[in-house]
């Protein structure tokens, strides 16, 4: 321990730097809160970045902190596949300038981060069968799009028709009641818009629009998302080596180690304290739990005494997006052979091929994508199965590829027993009933995690709440009030 007391410090120093030391920190470096004993304790649930950030922020309080993860690893849904070619990260892919909470920590553990590479502009459409050149798909046979849709590119459709729509005056803006008349399925919005079948079919083929489906998606939940991407970031960018170092590195200055492989089945509270048990027998109590697990898989711990009204319907019904990506080792270059871009777009099973390339550009890898309903297709079927149905459509998609890529490694967030699912949205009228409440403290117990954050999306996103946990705790203990929350968006 000795050996991490400087560093961790000077990590602690930087991180006072910041807006958020100003507001939590203050003086830092393990100073206790006034009247408060080293003894009062936290156990969080998830080592995530909004589990691991809160770790660290309580225990730059004087905090004792327990961290428990069900994984053999830290990172939660950030994760780099260090084993393939081109280390491509399948969870949390690239962040930006705006993310300044993610920059700051990163620059206060001195994580190096370096610009990533700018999204392909080249890429093939392959919709009904037939491959097509963006500048062709106006006069394509296969393009059956209405007159006033037919030079839209399928990926830009529905950006075309929320864009001009898009009533939110700022980020925070589709949480105030206001616009709750707009918390309504996407497909119908859409239609009243002049979105034409064919329209409604492409852009439900389009794993940018990060849900299951239209019909299950709040209106006011694409709107927002599509605010966040109306201003082009002017710098996007990743960790050297892979995202997932940075949760690494959190980990590694935590003053305890994570508690890996701790499923946690149960959580109790009472007027002291609270009690998590795990499916491994192992118990933990302390004065204040922290959880962060998706609700997606938090409906499935016994909670003592149980969740209540919206806030447990939330639990039970917030949705959660099914993504699964497959990497592909290639044997040989095939776009050389076809004289196509690398990079696809489809209205078949796999949405889209994206090239992963290192710092020469050189093509190392390629991963496929597929979300919604066609995620849970594959989800359905064991390995063997998923990668002979892959190869087989990428063989019809694109022909060339037959022989040229051999699958590596399948990844499904939907199966994934400890997220199940790549992220959370909110389906039609559930943001009018559910985000004011899904956040608030229950008895001992505090929620954090990317579905719960407000203004910021993203990695980012798992930060905000991260803060926001953290600093409802501290006056918890502070004003011995209980369950107040001052933060105010």
């Amino acid at each position: 321990m000795t050996t991490r007391v400087w560093p961790r410090r000077e990590f602690l120093w930087r991180l006072s730097q910041s807006a958020l030391g100003s507001l939590i920190l203050a003086q830092a470096c393990d100073q206790v809160i006034p009247g408060q004993s080293k003894s009062t304790s936290v156990l969080v649930l998830g080592a995530g970045l909004s589990g691991l950030y809160t770790a660290l922020l309580l225990e730059a309080k004087g905090l004792s902190v327990t961290v428990l993860e069900a994984r053999d690893r830290v990172g939660g849904r950030i994760y780099t596949l260090t084993g393939i070619p081109g280390k491509p990260d399948v969870g949390g892919q690239i962040f930006t300038e705006k993310y300044h909470r993610l920059l700051n920590l990163a620059n206060s553990l001195q994580v190096a981060v370096e610009p990533a590479k700018v999204s392909e502009r080249k890429i093939l459409l392959n919709i009904r069968g037939q491959a097509v050149l963006p500048q062709n798909w106006a006069t394509s046979t296969a393009n059956r799009l209405t007159k006033n849709e037919h030079s839209i590119i399928p990926s830009h459709l529905l950006a075309h028709y929320l864009r001009s729509y898009n009533i939110l005056e700022n980020a925070t803006a589709w949480i105030k009641p206001n616009h709750f008349s707009l918390d309504i399925p996407l497909d119908k919005y859409l239609k009243t818009r002049g979105a034409s079948t064919e329209a409604l079919r492409l852009i439900s083929c389009d794993s940018g629009s990060r849900t299951n489906s239209l019909k299950t998606t709040s209106t006011l939940w694409a709107l927002r998302n599509d605010l966040r991407s109306k201003f082009p970031s002017k710098r996007l960018a990743h960790v050297r080596g892979g995202n997932s170092y940075l949760p690494e590195k959190m980990a590694a200055f935590l003053l305890s180690p994570v508690q890996t492989h701790k499923v946690v089945q149960a959580i109790y509270s009472n007027d002291v304290g609270v009690e998590v048990r795990c499916s491994d027998g192992s118990k933990y109590q302390a004065d204040y739990a922290v959880v962060t697990l998706p609700f997606s898989v938090l409906r499935r711990v016994n909670i003592t005494p149980p969740l209540q009204g919206l806030q447990a319907e939330a639990v039970q019904e917030l949705p959660y997006t099914a993504v699964t990506q497959i990497c592909l080792k290639i044997r040989a270059p095939f776009w050389e052979n076809d004289g196509y871009p690398p990079k696809m777009w489809t209205d078949s099973l796999l949405e889209s091929v994206l090239p992963i390339r290192d710092a020469t550009g050189r093509i190392q890898s390629l991963v496929c994508w597929a979300t919604g309903t066609r995620a849970k297709k594959l989800d359905a079927l064991n390995l063997e199965a998923v990668k002979k149905l892959v190869i087989s459509e990428l063989s019809r998609v694109r022909p060339a590829t037959t022989g040229n890529v051999e699958i590596e490694r399948v990844v499904s967030w939907g199966n994934d027993p400890f997220s199940r699912g790549a992220y959370s949205y909110f389906a039609p009228g559930q943001i009018r009933r559910f985000q004011h409440q899904m956040a608030k403290p229950w008895q001992r117990i505090h929620f954090a995690g990317e579905h719960t954050a407000i203004a910021t999306p993203g990695m980012e996103s798992a930060l905000e709440s991260a803060e926001r946990v953290t600093q409802e705790i501290l006056e918890r203990i502070s004003d011995g009030s209980g369950l107040k929350n001052h933060l105010v968006y």
